[in-house]
């Protein structure tokens, strides 16, 4: 029987990546699996395309013969937003509701492709790699839309810790004496800053705890492909654990591909509001679509990002998550040496010794 082929690991190559950082190799990883990114940037470009199509379709109806040329290109104009006020209200509602089932929906494709990186990252087989990608996707979808559910309610718990009785009875109660009344104005505080700085600090502090749900999220996702178990809670529980005995290892490589997305999406931030500048100086056909290079470059950058991340909670995994004993269904059997096995048992299909 051939065996399957598997990525080769020459000495070399095998020594440059375990000298290389975890969050490295788990992007060139990712980088080097075109096939895949392209798949998923595309699976949620498409996603995209139903509010722009909206918008595109009332904007070529509401400025049929009535506007001259390029006169609506770098801004619409008080007089345009003022005589289409009502529909214009009108789409923004329809885009609204259908955003919500957009979002939705990517949510979802997020736990479809979720099961597809894992499922070529935790293989070492060559081939057939976007066939994988779906299989680990369908494979797991069950599993990690249960995950998921668990990360909604991790987050509205949070949003309560940060927002709801448990601050104001410690920070602003207990800590700065604010009545009870004055949670959400404090305005007996005497000091300016003091309120900046309660705010920044309680925004701060669940952007900490978001951000650690999202970590202990790919890891529990990581956790279940990786034992291929079914309970999301166990799993979660067991990731929790994880990430409090070794929070360096588990967080360090999330942290530095959390930072290069950032910059990414900071840099093409200032590239786009550069070109937006310029609109009103000379509007070209041009320039929007550099727009939209630099937007698409930048979704698909963060989707490479995604699945750098499974790559390095995979990597991570493998060297902190310890396996799991499963029983050998064979253990007490009868047989020759490679050859067929038979149950030791009493039953008819059993051999009794």
């Amino acid at each position: 029987m051939a065996e399957p082929q598997v990525e080769p690991r020459p000495g070399s190559d095998a020594r440059a990546a375990e000298a290389r950082p975890v969050f490295a190799g788990a992007l060139l990883a990712t980088f080097a699996r075109t096939p895949m990114w392209l798949t998923v940037f595309a699976l949620e470009l498409v996603l995209a395309l139903a509010p722009a199509i909206a918008w595109g379709t009332w904007m070529s109806t509401a400025s049929e013969h009535r506007y001259a040329p390029d006169s609506l290109f770098a801004d619409l104009g008080t007089v345009f937003r003022f005589d289409h006020r009502r529909s214009m209200a009108l789409l923004d509602d329809t885009n609204a509701r259908g955003a919500s089932g957009l979002a939705l929906a990517a949510m979802l494709l997020g736990c479809f492709c979720a099961g597809g990186w894992l499922q070529v990252f935790l293989e070492r087989t060559h081939a057939h790699t976007l066939r994988r990608f779906f299989l680990g996707g369908s494979r797991y979808f069950w599993r990690f839309f249960r995950v998921f559910l668990l990360t909604i309610l991790s987050l509205a718990l949070l949003g309560y810790v940060a927002y709801g009785a448990p601050w104001n009875a410690v920070v602003l109660h207990w800590i700065h004496h604010v009545p009870a009344t004055d949670y959400e104005r404090l305005e007996t505080l005497t000091s300016e800053q003091t309120v900046f700085t309660l705010r920044f600090a309680q925004n701060a502090f669940y952007a900490v705890l978001f951000a650690l749900v999202l970590v202990w999220g790919d890891y529990t996702r990581t956790r279940i492909a990786l034992h291929d178990t079914g309970s999301a809670v166990w799993a979660g529980l067991c990731t929790w654990f994880t990430l409090l005995r070794h929070p360096i290892k588990t967080i360090r490589p999330m942290l530095w591909l959390s930072i290069i997305e950032v910059s990414v999406v900071l840099v093409a931030g200032v590239f786009a509001r550069k070109i937006e500048g310029d609109f009103g100086a000379h509007s070209a056909l041009a320039g929007v679509l550099l727009l939209f290079v630099i937007g698409e470059m930048a979704l698909a950058w963060r989707v490479i990002l995604r699945g750098a991340r499974y790559g390095a909670a995979v990597q991570v995994s493998r060297e902190v998550v310890r396996p799991i004993a499963r029983p050998d269904p064979w253990k007490a059997s009868f047989g020759p040496p490679y050859g067929p096995r038979y149950p030791l048992g009493g039953d008819e299909f059993g051999m009794s010794l």
